[in-house]
This record gives C-alpha cells, structure tokens and sequence, in this order.
C-alpha cells in the first residue's frame, strides 16, 4: 500500500499477440532525449525521481508526476546514467557521452560537479555504469577493453580485468546481489560472465545480434532477464546467474531493447522493443504478459514498484498510469492528550498488502525512534480506523509519524503531527500492572520536574532485592517493564525514590504478588 498513489484490483492477462488493453497507458511526463539509463530513484525516499536529457539534470519529488531542472553536466552531449548514492541525498554519479566520455560527481544535487573519470569510451547506446546492489559505495564501469571497479563511490578507479572477452565497452553490465557474479551484454559478441567480481570472464551466451539490456532479481536467485536487437531479435531468460539462456516465448522476431525486474518482487517485470511501440508487462514472473502500447524508441525501463513504473524514451520520461488503479491514502492522522496519555489515531480509505504501521517518535523531528507497531488490514476496499495509545512520554513536544510497510518490504512515511505532552501535576507512583503477575509486569510512574529518580524492589524481610532505575528522568509519565524470572513466587515491595532539579523530595512505596 502507498499513500496516495495506486493500488492494483485487478490485472487482466494477456498473451503477447494479443490487442494492447485500453485500461494501461504510458504518459508522457518530461519532454526530453533519451539514451542509456538515464533514470534512478533515490533508496531513501521513493518519491525522488532523477532523468537525465542532453546535458540536463531533472528532479521529482512526487514520483515523476513533475519535474524541474537541478542542473548542467559540463561537456556532456547525452546523459548515459545516472547512479544515487544510497543514504547521502544530493551526492550522485553522471556518465555523459562526450569528447571524450566522461563520469562526473556531485555532492550538492547537482549544482556543482567533480570529474570521477576521464577520457573514457562507452558504448554508445549502453548504460555505462552499475552499483554494487549488496555494497552501494562500489561502483562498475567498462572504457574500452578496460573492466574497472571504485570502492569508494567514484573517486578513484582502478583496473580490474583487460581480457573479458570483449573488444570494447559493453551495452549493459548487471550484477547479482550477494554475489561476486557480473553480467555484460555487447553487440555482436553476447553475454560474458564472471564469478568472481569481475576478474576472469568466460563467454555465456552468443548473438550477431546486440544484448541491450540485462537485469537481475533481487528476490528469486539466479533469475535474470535480458533482451536482443538484431541477430533474429527476441527475450531471454536465465535461472542460473546467466549460466544458460532460453529464449521467452512470443518475443522472436521482435527488437527488443529495456527491461527491468522489481526489487522487492520479482514477479514484476517490464520490458520493452525499441521501437516496435510496445511494451509488455507481467506480475507472475514472465509466465504471462500484459501489452501496453507506448511512443518513440526505447532505452529504459525503471520499476519502482508494483503500481510506479517508468520508461525511458527517445522523446522523454514515462510513467504508467491505468484506470484500474484507485487511490489509496492516509485520510486522517491525529492525536488525543490528556496528563496520563497520548492517543494516536488514524484511517486509511483503502488498503493493499499492507503488513501494519510502525509509530515513530522524534524529540527533534529529525531523528526518529521505533516505539510501537500495529498491524494492519492487508487487501481490504474498506475503510478502516486504528489508535496506538503511548502511555510513556516526556513533557514538551514530541512529534510523531508513522512508517506504513507492505508485505514485500516496500514502506511509505506519513506527515509528522507535533504533540505537546502535558506535564504531571505532581509525583505519582502507580500499582503495577498486572498485579498479581508472572513473570513480568510494568510499574508507572509521573513526576512534574526534572528528577534523579531511584526505583528498587525488596522483600517481605526488607532485603533489597532489585535496583530497578537509578538515572536523572525527564518531567512526564514513565513506565518500567519488570522481569521477575529469577525470583521466587511471594509479595514484594518496590519503592520509587525522586529528587527534583529544584530539591524537592518524594518517596512512595506499593506492594506486588508474584504468583509462579
């Protein structure tokens, strides 16, 4: 499930000779020109979006819906890739095609660019660069006969292999995740692999044709995808790591050119012709496929996931769109205060594959803790109306938001709501609860100053038997969870001892029953 974006009823599957169904259509959504893989997504936040046209950098923050120019690549005539980095936003790789080919860095989104790779040679068409999906700082290129690595997310390069059996720049190189396999598509020679990260090649697959695009699954091992221009055209598919190749049935005869397999499932797939004006896209893994018609030569296809899926054409980017999706959003989020609790309450008006909600909460609104997770509905029409209650929480603001995960992983944030947690009006401590208990049970307590706060356990003789908390706490209402596995069944006493910052004294005393 994904806040305001789609969810999927139903998908009518088709064979590949079929009429292209009415309810998919690509839109049109920058106006640019495309070559290579000039679009990535940041891991971060998915709602980022980067396309690459000429010399230009383009940037969405509402999922390729709008974009806007974030900068100028210096020299660079096409924009061949484009490679986030992972968790710093802004920092990003560009290979260009240039005099000569080049890749540059940026670390403040575009604005101002490093040089990371000098006089280079790519394929002209290819996608000159890959990420390292299980080590995101490494980074792979080939310039020429020249197979190089960076393990430092660009800055430096070095040589790894000058013999992997082709004659110059591949149009496509794809690594597996968690391991040491490489694919590399070329023209007229196939596809070459490596098992041990790049440094010895042995040749897998052969075409007079040309292997545009290769990619991998993330989720079903060994299971790659990759396509052929020329040399009888046509879609392939390996499930060993790219040892052997079968050819998919229904594609022979076609140019084919992009495609791409979800990470989070593999059952999603998109690929494309060059120029046959046709797209094709399964949800069970190639077994059947769903034909989409699309504009203009194609270079990419980028899924990000199972309803945001992008292309790249030779007049500019694509998003798929259909009326067979709905919108699902978060309609309500909000929160209750009172002196002993917080509320959180929200809705949802439609929901798919969603595995629940984690609350987060931030002193700052910046740094955010996991406190709690509720379960959600998973596939339901319905709307549907949850609460979390926080009975711990300091005074002041807080703010809170909610990270909403799907089954496969995929997870969206809310809005951050601001709560201002009201400070107790005087020191209490609270039975325990349960009471009796066993083993464990949880003692509340509230102060309305900042406190150093002591809280022991003794028994019926008056031994002390347990040091609960010795620690300064903050003005609010607190609890502290209590595992009483290592005592012996009988009534015990625990005593809350407090010293405000303004030397103020409380102690009180209640009693527990552990019944084993």
């Amino acid at each position: 499930m994904k806040y305001i974006y789609s969810i999927i009823l139903f998908v009518c599957l088709i064979s590949i000779t079929a009429v292209s169904q009415p309810t998919y259509q690509w839109e049109l959504k920058q106006s640019g020109s495309s070559l290579g893989g000039p679009i990535d997504v940041a891991n971060y936040n998915t709602d980022i979006v980067y396309y690459g046209s000429n010399s230009i950098i383009y940037k969405s923050i509402d999922r390729g819906d709008n974009f806007t120019v974030i900068g100028n690549v210096p020299g660079a005539n096409e924009i061949k890739s484009i490679n986030l980095h992972n968790s710093i936003p802004g920092t990003f790789l560009v290979a260009i095609e240039s005099s000569p080919d080049k890749i540059y860095k940026t670390t403040d989104d575009g604005q101002n660019w490093i040089l990371s790779l000098n006089n280079a040679s790519f394929s002209f068409f290819g996608i000159p660069v890959e990420q390292d999906p299980s080590n995101p700082e490494t980074i792979y290129t080939m310039s020429g006969a020249n197979f190089m690595r960076s393990e430092d997310f660009g800055d430096n390069w070095t040589i790894i292999s000058t013999s992997t059996g082709l004659s110059s720049a591949p149009c496509d190189i794809e690594k597996f995740p968690n391991s040491d396999v490489i694919l590399l598509g070329d023209n007229n020679t196939g596809i070459v692999k490596s098992t041990d990260g790049g440094f010895t090649w042995a040749q897998k697959y052969s075409t007079s044709g040309e292997i545009p695009t290769i990619a991998v699954s993330h989720t079903e091992a060994g299971v790659s995808f990759a396509t052929k221009w020329g040399g009888g055209g046509g879609f392939l598919k390996s499930t060993d790591y790219g040892e052997t190749w079968s050819n998919v049935s229904g594609f022979s005869g076609i140019n084919m050119w992009g495609v791409d397999i979800q990470e989070t499932d593999g059952n999603i797939v998109i690929t494309e012709c060059y120029s046959c004006g046709n797209s094709w896209r399964s949800i069970n893994g190639g077994a059947t496929w769903t034909q989409i018609s699309i504009s203009s030569t194609n270079y990419q296809v980028f899924i990000v996931d199972s309803i945001t899926q992008f292309a790249a054409q030779g007049n500019g980017f694509y998003k798929l769109y259909s009326d067979l999706f709905i919108p699902v959003e978060l309609t309500s989020f909000t929160a209750e205060t009172s002196e002993n609790e917080i509320i959180l309450n929200w809705t949802t008006a439609t929901e798919l594959n969603n595995q629940g909600f984690e609350i987060d909460r931030s002193s700052d609104n910046e740094t955010f803790e996991k406190i709690g997770f509720v379960p959600g509905y998973g596939t339901t029409t319905e709307s549907k109306s949850y609460s979390y209650k926080i009975v711990e929480f300091a005074s002041g603001i807080q703010y809170y938001r909610l990270k909403q995960i799907d089954f496969d992983g995929t997870y969206e944030y809310s809005e951050v709501i601001e709560v201002e947690g009201i400070t107790p009006g005087q020191f209490v401590l609270f039975q325990n609860y349960p009471n009796p208990f066993n083993p464990s049970t949880s003692i509340k307590f509230s102060i309305p100053i900042d406190s150093n706060v002591k809280l022991k356990l003794f028994n019926m003789l008056g031994q002390e038997v347990a040091e609960l908390l010795n620690s300064e706490i903050s003005a609010g209402i607190h609890h502290i969870d209590f595992n009483a596995a290592s005592l012996s069944s009988g009534t015990y006493f625990y005593v809350l001892e407090a010293t405000g910052n303004n030397g103020s004294n409380f102690t009180s005393t209640k009693k527990m029953i552990l019944m084993k």
